[in-house]
């Protein structure tokens, strides 16, 4: 590991990548980040980092080499079991430093998205099988978490007052919302739909449709599709729940119509901040003594972004989240938390004995010493992926075929698109928000 990453935030040293990413300045933001190297900690979340600048730049080839690079990683990592016995040594690494020694572990949601801009890349490098690879893997990264829902906790024999975390932690609810855990991804099921609907494979389109509308049963487009395909493969029995529910399916006039999907990407995931608190930890004979933690929180409320809108021949459409990755990155946090807690106490338990060595082999100065790198190396943990946007609204219209006019109205700036809508095909758009920037980038599924 670098002496920057122990000793710096992470959200610190991406200043400046965050910044120009804020500007639209996405191949500047990916020159900033510091060259990826297989030995270091951040090694994956660096080339995540710039994989996605570099699809927002719509450098595509770029993108697809760097975010391959971390799916080899990954593979190898759940291949082989001496990677894992090879960063138990950063693990006991950590006892004496921070956690910012531990190689980066990418979290589930953070995985599904990987994959997710990784069968982005595919599309628009014309390559629809490799998409289909990739929404295969992000659904799978799903299912195994899910299976698996119940988190490892790190064994100990050192306890922390619960309680007292509780009241002195400040509350990520406003950040979480109301979702249920930190890895179900809506947007990775609907993208996985849309790419089997291009292949010809409706049924396992209809599926994937019907597990992102369980994430979020009031999407309105995902209620569209899930009835259309019902209909479409006489699902009798869901499809006379689903009616019962949202009603009947209403199929658009036009025998041969085209599709056009607009995927609204807007803003960018705020990074984990540092909280200290003192807690106390229980010693083997139940004596509490309180020491100083450095945990990572999201601070905060969620932002509030403007739907997109356009009008056609009188008819208002507007956009519908379909994932909100910043409530992902909190509840995920809030789920690692127990282990987090268990690490810094283990921890901080060693370097009081540590410092209690030096005291006793260097008298004062021993003790100095030991006292400032026990507060200098104690860091949060505020590693996460911050390239990654805010949420993700998705939303649906049936065309006639030829090439269309749309006005995309956003916040209130509009901008005029040509479109070829082909018959019974789907076209689709991404729509990027960051700050005061805003760009498209259109395929033909």
């Amino acid at each position: 590991m670098g002496f920057k990453d122990l000793f710096s935030d992470y959200a610190a040293q991406l200043e400046n990548v965050r910044s120009a990413q804020l500007k639209g300045d996405f191949k500047t933001a990916a020159a900033l980040i510091v060259g990826a190297k297989a030995n270091r900690n951040n090694y994956t979340l660096n080339l995540l980092e710039k994989a996605r600048l570099y699809y927002l730049a719509n450098d595509w080839t770029q993108s697809r080499k760097d975010f391959a690079l971390v799916t080899e990683v990954l593979d190898e990592d759940a291949a082989k079991a001496k990677l894992r016995l090879s960063r138990g040594a950063a693990n006991m690494a950590s006892l004496v430093t921070s956690d910012n020694v531990i190689t980066y572990q990418i979290p589930p949601y953070e995985q599904t998205m990987l994959h997710s801009y990784q069968a982005l890349n595919y599309l628009f490098l014309g390559r629809l099988e490799g998409a289909l690879v990739e929404v295969r893997r992000a659904n799978l990264v799903q299912e195994k978490t899910l299976r698996a829902h119940q988190q490892d906790l790190d064994k100990g024999d050192i306890n922390v007052d619960i309680q007292s975390f509780n009241q002195a932690y400040p509350s990520m609810s406003a950040m979480i919302g109301d979702i249920k855990n930190g890895f179900q991804n809506a947007y990775t099921f609907y993208l996985s739909g849309l790419l089997y609907e291009a292949a010809m494979q409706p049924n396992d389109a209809y599926i994937d449709y019907k597990r992102a509308l369980e994430i979020y049963p009031n999407n309105h487009y995902l209620q569209k599709d899930v009835l259309r395909l019902a209909t479409k493969l006489d699902m009798t029995a869901d499809l006379a729940a689903l009616t019962a529910k949202y009603g009947a399916y209403q199929a658009p006039k036009m025998a041969n119509a085209g599709e056009l999907v607009i995927l609204i990407e807007n803003g960018a995931i705020n990074p984990r901040q540092e909280v200290s608190l003192n807690l106390p930890i229980f010693s083997a004979v139940n004596q509490p003594r309180f020491f100083s933690f450095a945990l990572p929180v999201y601070n905060g409320t969620l932002v509030k972004y403007p739907s997109l809108t356009i009008n056609l021949a009188g008819q208002i459409y507007t956009s519908e989240q379909i994932v909100r990755l910043q409530s992902l990155a909190a509840k995920e946090l809030q789920q690692q938390m127990p282990s987090l807690l268990t690490r810094q106490a283990l921890r901080l338990v060693a370097k009081e004995k540590l410092r209690n060595t030096m005291s006793q082999q260097g008298g004062d100065i021993g003790n100095i010493l030991a006292v400032l790198y026990n507060v200098a190396s104690e860091q949060a943990d505020t590693r996460s992926w911050l390239t990654l946007p805010d949420e993700v609204q998705i939303l649906r219209l049936s065309l006639p075929p030829g090439q269309q006019a749309i006005e995309l109205n956003i916040g209130g700036k509009t901008e005029l698109i040509e479109v070829n809508i082909l018959t019974k095909r789907i076209s689709l758009l991404n729509l990027t928000t960051i700050g005061n920037f805003q760009s498209h980038k259109l395929t033909q599924l």
